[in-house]
C-alpha cells in the first residue's frame, strides 16, 4: 500500500476538496446515487425499472430523481450508461473492475470510484505531455501501485467549472501527468491549473466523496 499524502501539508487542501464536492450534485440522495453507480459497474446500461427494484423504491420517483441530476449519460433508449465519473462509453481512461471493462470520465474519477464501488480497480491511461502509459491499481482504501511512481494529476481552475456540464468544463482537463518534468511543463503552459501528486489527488477524492459514504447518508429513502 502506498503511503497516503499528508493533507495537512497541502495549502488550501480542505477548501479545494470542499469545492470539489460541488461536482457531485447527486449527493442529495446518496443511497440512490450509490445504487445507480454500482449497478452501472456491472457493465450494462441501467433502466429506471432495474434501479427502482434494486433500491426498493417506486419507479416513478426514481426516474424523476435521476432526471433531475445533471451529467447522466443515456443511450438512445434512455438507459443510463454514464454517471458520476463512470461510463460504459470509451474514454482515454480505462477502468477495469474484476472482468468488467469500464471507463472513467477523467483521471481523478479513477481514484475515488473504487471507494464508491467498494471494489479494487485496475486503471490504464496515458500522460498528455509525454504520451507515456500510466497504470494504477486503486483499492477502496488507497492506491496500491502506480506506474510510473512519480505521478501527478492536473485540475483546471474551479471558477470555470460548470456542474451542469462537468465533462465539458472539468473532466476534459483532468489528466495523469507522468513525472516531475512533465508536471512542470504542464504548469508552465496552464498556469491557472492545480497539479498535485497522485497520492494527494487520491486524498482529494476521498474528501470530496466522503458525504456519499458517511453512515448518515446511507439511511433509507424509501
Amino acid at each position: 500500500m502506498r503511503r497516503r499524502a499528508d493533507a495537512s501539508q497541502s495549502d488550501g487542501f480542505e477548501a479545494f476538496a470542499g469545492a470539489l464536492q460541488a461536482t457531485f450534485p447527486a449527493r442529495d440522495d446518496a443511497p440512490l446515487a450509490l445504487t445507480l453507480l454500482r449497478l452501472l459497474s456491472a457493465g450494462r446500461p441501467v433502466t429506471a425499472a432495474a434501479l427502482a427494484q434494486t433500491a426498493e423504491r417506486k419507479e416513478g420517483e426514481v426516474a424523476g430523481r435521476v432526471s433531475s441530476w445533471p451529467n447522466v449519460e443515456r443511450d438512445p433508449t434512455g438507459r443510463v450508461v454514464g454517471f458520476s465519473g463512470l461510463t460504459l462509453r470509451s474514454t482515454p481512461h480505462q477502468f477495469t473492475v474484476g472482468d468488467r471493462q469500464l471507463h472513467a470520465w477523467c483521471a481523478w474519477d479513477t481514484l475515488f470510484l473504487p471507494a464508491l464501488l467498494g471494489e479494487t480497480a485496475h486503471v490504464r491511461s496515458s500522460c498528455p505531455v509525454t504520451d507515456s502509459p500510466v497504470e494504477l491499481v486503486v483499492a477502496p482504501d488507497g492506491i496500491t501501485s502506480a506506474r510510473p511512481d512519480d505521478l501527478h494529476v492536473s485540475f483546471p481552475p474551479l471558477a470555470g467549472t460548470d456542474t451542469e456540464d462537468i465533462t465539458g468544463s472539468f473532466c476534459c482537463h483532468v489528466f495523469f501527468i507522468a513525472g516531475s518534468d512533465a508536471a512542470c511543463t504542464w504548469r508552465q503552459t496552464r498556469v491557472e491549473d492545480v497539479v498535485v501528486d497522485v497520492d494527494a489527488a487520491y486524498e482529494l477524492g476521498r474528501h470530496a466523496v466522503m458525504a456519499l459514504l458517511e453512515p448518515a447518508s446511507q439511511r433509507s429513502w424509501k
